[in-house]
């Protein structure tokens, strides 16, 4: 009962992250939720938590989707996916843990560059991005999805350099996200990667997560975004360097 209510709250932490960040659910409850349970464990529950938000986004904000946008991410997407979840099925735990410890550093210096000049004005043309880079990029958030399940700040990247902002930026990440996640999930259950024994568990999540990220609508606009967030990246960057740590040696 004890470790439910630490995953609960862990889950509470990482929605109001991000209702309030608008992003970064995954990336905050994955690796915090991987000190109780199995890494493996906490990818495949929060993967069909973040699928049941990404529907709601989707069908609020339905009218703001690109569809030839959605169109040319989806196929790398899904290719991406499906390859990510398979190996989540046969790869040792450390190296999941190493990967996820890796790709939060990486993040987090291009997440620092990317504030450092946020007071310089933009001068790339947002609406061109090269074909290469674009499905690079699409096909990467889909393997990083299926295997990590914290691929967020790729389709961040795609979907600003792209011109997506406030409502598009939501809708648009909503929709990649439930096409593509919902493959993952598909290869989980049938792989018998959903934890039974963590049912009663997932049911109180989504009650948890319904509440906690009305709050965090609420209150966005009463906190300081940046201060939250330098929080947030530390916090983060503890998370990674325990994540390298163990998967180096402590297996």
């Amino acid at each position: 009962m004890e470790e439910t209510f630490l995953i609960l709250l862990i889950l509470a932490f990482a929605m109001l992250v991000g209702s309030t960040l608008g992003f970064g659910d995954s990336l905050t409850f994955i690796p915090l939720a991987g000190i109780f349970l199995d890494v493996r464990i906490a990818t495949v529950l929060m993967g069909f938590w973040s699928t049941l938000l990404s529907i709601l986004n989707a069908i609020k904000y339905r009218s703001y989707i690109d569809k030839p946008f959605l169109k040319k991410y989806i196929s790398p997407g899904i290719i991406g996916v499906i390859l990510g979840a398979i190996l989540i099925v046969v790869a040792p735990i450390q190296w999941i843990e190493l990967f996820l410890g890796l790709f939060i550093i990486v993040y987090l210096i291009v997440k620092i560059r990317k504030i450092k000049r946020e007071q310089i004005e933009d001068s790339i043309n947002t609406n061109e991005l090269p074909d290469a880079i674009f499905y690079t990029g699409a096909f990467s958030y889909g393997l990083l999805s299926g295997l990590i399940g914290a691929a967020g700040p790729i389709n961040v990247a795609l979907l600003e350099r792209t011109g997506h902002e406030r409502e598009s930026f939501i809708g648009n990440f909503a929709i990649i996200s439930v096409l593509v996640s919902s493959v993952k999930l598909v290869i989980y259950s049938w792989n018998g990667l959903f934890p039974l024994e963590f049912i009663l568990m997932f049911f109180l999540g989504i009650a948890v997560i319904f509440i906690v990220t009305r709050f965090g609508h609420w209150l966005t606009p009463k906190i300081p975004k940046k201060e939250f967030q330098i929080l947030v990246m530390i916090l983060l960057a503890i998370i990674s360097i325990r994540l390298i740590v163990v998967s180096l040696f402590f297996y």
